[in-house]
C-alpha cells in the first residue's frame, strides 16, 4: 500500500534550491535511510512529510490510511508531564478509551442491572484489547528501559531532564505511537551503544514503515534496506543496504564522469568541424552537425563532493612515554561516587575509545582528566611534556553572535586573515561560509568549527567527548583519517561503533562504576564480552545527586567562561603592548620629523593604546580577584 507520494516538490531558502522537482513514494514495508551532507535538506524534507513546512511548488499526498509518528522538537507544552505520561500521550486514543471504560465501570457499580451499559462495556473492553490497551503500560516501560531510562525516572517531570534526555524521550514517544510510518531524525545521537543495539533490534522486528536520517554506519547497515541520497536538491534512489549503496554510488559516479568526459570530447570535435567548414565546401555537413549539436541532451558535469575539507592534526611535540596515570580514582558530584576504583594508564601513541552506558560516568571522568573536577579519592597524573586539548560535546566554546571567521580568529588574534581562512578550509568552511553566523550553522557545522578551534594550537594529548555527533558520513571519515594520521595520543568518548573500530586501538569500558581496559578495537571488545549481558548501571539518579550534578555543571560553565575571559584579556594586553612598543619606536626612530601628519596619527594611536591598556589591566585585576566558586 502506498502511504505517501511526493510529486515534483520544490523548496528554496535564500534562493538556494533545497529540494528541486523531487518525486518519490513510500509504501508499506519500506525501511529507508535518508543520507546526505549536513545542510543538504534532510530535516527540511522530514518537516514537509510531517506537515510542518509547506512546499514552494509540487505536492505531498498522504493516503487516508497513513499515520505518521515523528520526534517532536518543541516539547514546551509537555514539560509539566511525567516522562511516562509524555510517552503515553502518543496513544491518546487508548487513554481516552481507558477513561471511558473507567467512567462506565463506575456508573455500573451504582446501577449493575443496566443492560445497555453492560453491552457498551463489553464493546469498549473488546476494542481496548484489540488495539493493545492492556499491553500499553508494558510496551512503554520496555521502550523507556530500552532507551536507557531507569524505572525510578519514569515518574519524573519531563522539565527536569537534560536536552539529550528529552531527545531520547521524544524518540520513545514516536516509537510508542500508533502510526504506520516512522520519521526518525538522528535517533542514535543521544543513545549509548547498548540502547542503539536495542533500537536496531526493535526496528528489525517492527511491521511499521520508517525513514531514518542517520550518519551512524553500523546502525544503518543493520536497520535499512533502501538508501535515498539527498544532494544538490535531488534524490538518488538505491535498493539494498548501506554497503551496496556505497559500492553502487561509487560506480554510478565513475560511469557518469566517464560518459560526461566522452560527451564533452564529442561536442568539442563537432564544434571544431562546424567552425572549420561552415563557410567552405562542407557547409551542408557543418549545418547538419550544428543541428545535431542543438539536439544533444547534454549531461551535467560531475557534481563536486562539497566542502568537507581535509582535517589535519598536528602535535605539539613528543611527550614522555607515560602520558596519563589514573590510580584508584573515585569521582562524583555529591557524597556518593559515580565511578570508583578506576585505574588505567595511557601511553604515547595510544588511541583509547571510552564507552559505557549513559550515566556511567564517561563525561565525569573526562572532566576530572582536564582538571574541572577533583577526585573524591585516588590520583590522576599527567606525564611530562603533555599538552592537553579537550573537545566538549556541548560546544560551550562557541559564541552564537560571532561569525565563523571571528570565532577562529579569537583563538589567535594576531594571525593573518589568509592563514585563518586557509585553516577553516580544512574543516569545510570555504568562500562565504566563513562569514556565516555561528547561530545559523547546522549541528554538524558547529561541531566542525569547535574542532577547528580546538586543533588550531597543536597538542599531543587530545580528549574528545562525542566528536561524531551531528557529523555527516564524509565528515566522520575525514575525522577518522585525521586521527589515524595523528601521532599524538587520544582518548575518545563515542557510541559510533564503526568509528571506534577504525580509530581506537584500546577500549576503556565503564560499567557499574568500575573501568576495564581491552587491548583492541570495539569489535575485539564485543567479541570478549559476547554472551555477557551488560545490564543498566546502578541507579545514581537520586534527586540529590542530580541537583549536585546540575550545580557542578553550572559551576563548570562559570569557570570555563572565566578562564576564557582571563586568557582573552591577557592575550589582548600582550598584543597591545607589542603595538605600543612599535608605536614608540616609530615616533622616535622610524618616522621622519618632517612627516607631521604620520607623527600626529602615531602619537594619537599611542595615547589610545595607553588608555585601552589601563582599562584592560583594571579588568584583569578584577577577573583575577573574582571567585567563581
Amino acid at each position: 500500500m502506498t502511504l505517501v507520494t511526493a510529486e515534483k516538490i520544490c523548496r528554496k531558502f535564500n534562493d538556494q534550491a533545497i529540494l528541486d522537482q523531487v518525486s518519490f513514494s513510500i509504501v508499506s514495508g519500506d525501511r529507508i535511510g535518508l543520507v546526505g551532507r549536513n545542510g543538504s535538506g534532510k530535516t527540511t524534507l522530514f518537516d514537509i512529510l510531517a506537515g510542518h513546512q509547506e512546499t514552494d511548488s509540487g505536492g505531498v499526498h498522504r493516503s487516508k490510511a497513513c499515520h505518521i509518528d515523528y520526534i517532536e522538537q518543541d516539547m514546551s507544552a509537555y514539560l509539566a508531564m511525567t516522562l511516562y505520561e509524555y510517552v503515553a500521550s502518543a496513544r491518546d486514543d487508548l487513554l481516552s478509551l481507558h477513561r471511558d471504560l473507567t467512567q462506565l465501570e463506575r456508573q455500573l457499580e451504582s446501577n449493575p442491572d443496566d443492560r445497555d451499559g453492560l453491552a457498551r462495556l463489553g464493546q469498549l473492553q473488546n476494542r481496548y484489547e484489540v488495539e493493545g490497551g492492556f499491553d500499553l503500560e508494558n510496551n512503554i516501560k520496555t521502550i523507556l528501559e530500552g532507551l536507557g531510562f531507569q524505572g525510578s525516572r519514569h515518574r519524573d517531570l519531563l522539565g527536569t531532564f537534560s536536552g539529550g534526555e528529552k531527545n531520547r524521550a521524544g524518540l520513545a514517544r514516536a516509537l510508542a505511537g500508533k502510526g504506520n510510518l516512522l520519521l526518525l531524525d538522528e535517533p542514535t545521537n543521544h543513545l549509548d551503544i547498548e540502547s542503539t543495539l536495542w533500537l536496531e533490534e526493535y526496528l528489525q522486528g517492527t511491521a511499521r514503515s520508517y525513514m531514518v536520517v542517520s550518519h551512524d554506519r553500523a546502525f544503518l547497515s543493520a536497520a535499512i534496506d533502501k538508501v535515498w541520497e539527498l544532494s544538490h536538491g535531488k534524490i538518488e534512489f538505491y535498493a539494498g543496504g548501506l554497503e551496496r549503496y556505497l559500492t553502487e554510488r561509487a560506480e554510478r559516479r565513475r560511469l557518469h564522469a566517464h560518459r560526461y568526459r566522452h560527451q564533452q570530447e564529442e561536442i568539442k570535435r563537432l564544434e571544431e568541424f562546424v567552425r572549420r567548414h561552415m563557410a567552405g565546401q562542407k557547409t551542408k555537413q557543418a549545418q547538419s552537425k550544428l543541428k545535431y549539436l542543438g539536439r544533444i541532451k547534454r549531461l551535467p558535469p560531475p557534481r563536486a563532493e562539497g566542502t568537507a575539507g581535509r582535517m589535519r592534526m598536528n602535535t605539539s611535540g613528543r611527550s614522555y612515554a607515560h602520558v596519563l596515570a589514573v590510580q584508584n580514582v573515585a569521582l562524583g558530584y555529591g557524597l556518593e561516587p559515580i565511578v570508583r576504583e578506576v585505574s588505567f594508564d595511557v601511553h604515547r601513541g595510544d588511541k583509547v575509545g571510552l564507552i559505557g552506558r549513559n550515566g556511567s560516568g564517561k563525561t565525569t571522568l573526562l572532566k576530572a582528566l582536564v582538571g574541572e573536577l577533583a577526585p573524591i579519592e585516588g590520583d590522576i597524573r599527567l606525564g611530562n611534556n603533555v599538552n592537553v586539548a579537550y573537545f566538549d560535546q556541548e560546544l560551550s566554546d562557541l559564541n552564537p553572535r560571532e561569525t565563523v571567521l571571528d570565532s577562529l580568529w579569537a583563538v589567535d588574534p594576531v594571525a593573518e586573515i589568509g592563514a585563518i581562512r586557509s585553516f577553516l578550509a580544512r574543516f569545510g568552511f570555504t568562500g562565504e561560509d566563513s562569514f556565516k553566523l555561528v547561530a545559523a550553522l547546522s549541528g554538524g557545522e558547529k561541531t566542525k568549527l569547535s574542532l577547528a578551534r580546538l586543533l588550531y594550537h597543536p597538542a599531543n594529548f587530545i580528549i574528545l567527548d562525542e566528536p561524531t555527533n551531528h557529523l555527516d558520513m564524509d565528515s566522520r571519515e575525514n575525522l577518522e583519517e585525521a586521527l589515524l594520521g595523528y601521532d599524538g595520543c587520544c582518548l575518545i568518548v563515542s557510541h559510533d561503533r564503526y568509528f571506534l573500530d577504525r580509530v581506537a586501538g584500546r577500549i576503556l569500558h565503564l560499567d557499574h562504576a568500575a573501568a576495564k581496559m581491552y587491548d583492541g578495537n570495539y569489535s575485539y571488545f564485543r567479541e570478549k564480552t559476547r554472551g555477557v549481558t551488560i545490564p543498566p548501571s546502578p541507579e545514581t539518579g537520586e534527586a540529590g545527586s542530580r541537583e549536585a550534578y546540575l550545580a557542578f555543571k553550572e559551576q563548570s560553565r562559570r569557570r570555563s567562561r572565566h578562564k576564557k575571559q582571563l586568557a582573552s584579556t591577557r592575550q589582548r594586553i600582550v598584543d597591545l603592548e607589542s603595538e605600543l612598543r612599535q608605536a614608540g619606536e616609530d615616533i622616535h626612530k622610524n618616522i621622519p620629523r618632517s612627516d607631521w601628519e604620520q607623527l600626529n596619527e602615531t602619537i594619537e594611536r599611542k595615547q589610545q593604546l595607553e588608555e585601552e591598556l589601563l582599562k584592560l589591566y583594571a579588568n584583569l585585576e578584577k577577573l583575577e580577584n573574582t571567585d567563581v566558586d
